[in-house]
């Protein structure tokens, strides 16, 4: 994953009580890699976020069991936040499970590796009669 343009985020960080939310919009043109051919290719990334920070609940090396509402808060130490990380993360998480370059990507040809969406190689026909073998 690469930046093909500059980076736009707006980040807005308040306190509220004992928590800091820090929301935030990010867009971006990301250079990806198809998952099913491997041939790169361009995706704008726009979204949006609100995320709780917490200070950390103790100090030392000691288990915390954290509690329900402690699930949808991210902890941060040393009165410290780094803007870079939640930003990272931020684009990480709107990425999907699988990158595609397009939803009817042929992939790559599993005998020679030649990318099906560019050429249909002689493979074919001897791939299908060795997925008819039982």
């Amino acid at each position: 994953m690469g930046l093909e343009s500059p980076l736009s985020v707006r980040l807005k960080i308040y306190q509220t009580g004992e928590k800091i939310v820090v929301d935030g919009l990010l867009s971006a043109r990301l250079l990806l890699r198809c998952d099913r051919c491997l041939e790169t290719f361009s995706k704008d990334v726009t979204t949006d976020f609100r995320i709780y920070l917490s200070m950390f609940p103790f100090k030392g090396e000691a288990e915390v069991e954290l509690s329900e509402n402690d699930l949808n808060i991210d902890f941060i130490d040393d009165n410290f936040l780094d803007s870079d990380q939640i930003i990272k993360e931020q684009l990480i998480l709107d990425l999907p499970m699988k990158t595609l370059c397009n939803d009817d990507c042929k992939g790559l040809c599993p005998i020679c590796g030649c990318n099906l969406n560019i050429a249909r190689c002689s493979c074919q026909s001897r791939y299908e009669t060795l997925g008819n073998v039982s």
